[in-house]
C-alpha cells in the first residue's frame, strides 16, 4: 500500500513567465500547454505526475511552416493555447494572434505529448483563447472567446454548422479563456473574465446541453482575488483536471506584484487549487474563491516537493534544451550545437525591427537570482559582438557584451568636435548598453587585455530588495571582479511598456550579433547557468 502524506506546497507551482495554462491528464502524467508570444519554439509543454514537480518536454511549435513569426509584433503570435486527449493523440488548438485583422485558430496533434506535432490545420478565424471539448457521445466542440461554440469534425479537418456565442459571461470585460468540463449530466462552461491584469476573475455556467441554455453559478466569481494586498494577484484563466484519486483541481494564471498593484517582475505565472464539488452541483476553488498562497498536495511518500535553485546548461546535447526560446526565429545557419558548446555566428540583424534573431532566452524564475556564460569570441569585423542579454522585448532589453572595436565603424556615435583625432580603436571591449525605445544607450565600457579565442566568463545579479542589476566578470570561472555599476530593472517589468501592451515578462539569455557586409565572427558558449535565490 502507498502511503500518502499531504504537503503544504507554495504558489506558483510554475513561476516566471508561464501564461494561459492549459492542462490534461492522460493515466497518471498530467500535460500543461501555456503561452509563447513571439518566442519560438512556440507552446511550450510540461510534464508532471503529481501537479507540484513539473518538467520541460518540449514544444509543439518547432518548425516555421507551422507558424511564421517574422513580422509578428511584441505580445502578438502565440497567445493561450488548449492541450486535449482523445483518440490515441494529443490535440493541441492555438490561436496566432497577427493583427490581420485579428486571429486564425490552428489545429495541430501528435501522438506523443513532446511532438513531433503536425502541420497547422486552420479551423476558423475568430477570437482568440479556443479550446477543445471531446464529448463521450463522440462530437467535439471548438469553444472560443466571448463564449462561442461550434461543431469540429470528428477527424479534426474542419468546423461546420453554425457558430453560436452560447454564454458571454457575467459582464465582465474581455470573457475568454473557455473551456468545458461535463460532470453528471451538466456541461459546465467556465470563462476568464475582467482581463488578464489586477481585476482578472474566473466565471461558471451550467447546462443539461451542449448548445445552452447556461445558468450562471450562483456565486461567481470562482475565482478571484479582491485584496490588493495579499501576494497573489490576477488570477484567472483556469482549467480544471481531476487526478488519478478523483480529487479535482484548477490550474490559473496569476501574478505576484511587488507592491500592492505594482510591477510583476515574473510576469503571469501558473497557479495550482484545489476544488471542491458542493452539494447543489457546483464547484468551490481555492481559499474561498481565492488563490491559496501555499495549496495542500497529496504526495507519495519519497516524493516530497524539491527546490531546484540552480540549473547549469553545457550545451552538449544534440538539441536545445526545452527551457531555451529564441526571440522569433533564429537566423538560419548562423548556430551549432558542437557537442563542446553552443557556437553562433556573429551575423547582422536589427534589434528593433520584428525579425529572425540570435537571441536566445530562458525564463526568470526568482525575484532575485544571478547567471553567468563562459564565452570564447573570435571576432572577425569591427562590431562583432556577443554575450548575455536581459530581454523584455524589442523596446527594453540589458546588453552585456563583449566587442570588437569602438568607433563609427562598430556603431559608435562620434564626437564632431574632436578635430585631427582617431576616435576608434580595435581590439577587445567590455560594454553595457541599456536600450530603451528603439535607442542603445552605452552605460559602461573597458578595454578587455585578453586575445581573441580566450575564456572568458560574465555574471549579472538581480537583487530583490534593491530590484538593481550588478555585474561582473571573471577569466577563471572562479574569482569575479565586480564593476562599479548598478542599473535598475523596472524598465524591463511588464507594467512599463512602450508601444504594445506587454503579455511577456523579461528574460535572460545569451546573444551575438554583427555587422551588415562584412566577415562574420563566431563565439562558443561553453556553459550558461541559472541561479535562483529566493
Amino acid at each position: 500500500m502507498v502511503e500518502h502524506i499531504v504537503h503544504s506546497v507554495p504558489n506558483p507551482v510554475l513561476p516566471g513567465d508561464h501564461p494561459d495554462p492549459s492542462v490534461v491528464r492522460v493515466g497518471e502524467d498530467y500535460y500543461v500547454v501555456t503561452s509563447t508570444f513571439q518566442y519560438f519554439p512556440g507552446v511550450m509543454v510540461h510534464h508532471s505526475r503529481d501537479l507540484i514537480h513539473w518538467r520541460p518536454i518540449g514544444h509543439v511549435i518547432t518548425r516555421r511552416s507551422q507558424i511564421d513569426l517574422t513580422g509578428v509584433p511584441d505580445s502578438h503570435g502565440v497567445f493561450a493555447p488548449d492541450i486535449s486527449y482523445a483518440d490515441g493523440k494529443f490535440w493541441v488548438v492555438v490561436p496566432f494572434f497577427h493583427g490581420q485583422p485579428r486571429c486564425t485558430n490552428l489545429l495541430f496533434t501528435a501522438e506523443r505529448p513532446e511532438g513531433p506535432y503536425s502541420e497547422g490545420v486552420v479551423l476558423n478565424h475568430h477570437f482568440i483563447d479556443p479550446s477543445i471539448f471531446h464529448d463521450d457521445d463522440g462530437h467535439r466542440y471548438l469553444a472560443f472567446g466571448g463564449g462561442w461554440l461550434q461543431e469540429l469534425h470528428p477527424d479534426g479537418s474542419r468546423l461546420f454548422g453554425d457558430a453560436k456565442q452560447v454564454w458571454p459571461g457575467t459582464g465582465g470585460n474581455n470573457p475568454e479563456g473557455p473551456h468545458i468540463v461535463k460532470r453528471h449530466g451538466y456541461y459546465y462552461l467556465m470563462l476568464a473574465e475582467g482581463g488578464t491584469r489586477f481585476g482578472h476573475m474566473e466565471t461558471l455556467a451550467r447546462s443539461c446541453s451542449i448548445w445552452g441554455p447556461y445558468e450562471p453559478c450562483p456565486h461567481n466569481p470562482v475565482l478571484t482575488q479582491t485584496d490588493p494586498n495579499k501576494p497573489l494577484q490576477k488570477a484567472g484563466h483556469g482549467k480544471l483536471v481531476e487526478d488519478t484519486k478523483g480529487n479535482w483541481w484548477m490550474l490559473h494564471l496569476g501574478g505576484r506584484p511587488l507592491t500592492p498593484n505594482g510591477s510583476t517582475p515574473l510576469g503571469r505565472e501558473t497557479f495550482l487549487e484545489s476544488v471542491r464539488w458542493t452539494n447543489d452541483g457546483w464547484f468551490e476553488v481555492g481559499d474561498g474563491g481565492s488563490p491559496q498562497e501555499h495549496v495542500h498536495v497529496p504526495l507519495e511518500s519519497g516524493q516530497e516537493p524539491i527546490l531546484v535553485e540552480a540549473e547549469t546548461d553545457r550545451f552538449d546535447e544534440p538539441e536545445l534544451s526545452p527551457v531555451w526560446e529564441w526571440v522569433r526565429h533564429p537566423l538560419e545557419g548562423s548556430y551549432t550545437l558542437t557537442g563542446n558548446g553552443l557556437e553562433l555566428e556573429c551575423s547582422p540583424y536589427p534589434l528593433y525591427v520584428p525579425g529572425s534573431t540570435l537571441l536566445l532566452t530562458r525564463r526568470w524564475e526568482h525575484f532575485c537570482f544571478e547567471a553567468h556564460t563562459q564565452l570564447s569570441f573570435v571576432p572577425q569585423s569591427l562590431g562583432d559582438e556577443a554575450g548575455l542579454v536581459l530581454y523584455r522585448d524589442m523596446d527594453a532589453m540589458l546588453l552585456v557584451s563583449v566587442r570588437y572595436g569602438i568607433g563609427q565603424t562598430a556603431g559608435q556615435k562620434f564626437d564632431a568636435a574632436r578635430l585631427h583625432e582617431k576616435q576608434e580603436d580595435d581590439g577587445l571591449y567590455l560594454q553595457i548598453d541599456r536600450s530603451e525605445k528603439c535607442y542603445r544607450h552605452m552605460l559602461y565600457r573597458e578595454k578587455l587585455d585578453m586575445e581573441p579565442g580566450a575564456d572568458l566568463w560574465l555574471r549579472t545579479q538581480l537583487d530583490a530588495e534593491s530590484q538593481q542589476f550588478t555585474f561582473a566578470i571573471s577569466v577563471e570561472g572562479v574569482e569575479y571582479r565586480e564593476l562599479e555599476l548598478s542599473v535598475s530593472a523596472e524598465f524591463l517589468y511588464p507594467e512599463h511598456f512602450a508601444r504594445f501592451n506587454c503579455f511577456t515578462a523579461p528574460r535572460v539569455g545569451i546573444f551575438a550579433r554583427g555587422v551588415l557586409y562584412q566577415q562574420h565572427g563566431k563565439v562558443l558558449f561553453k556553459q550558461f547557468t541559472y541561479r535562483g535565490n529566493s
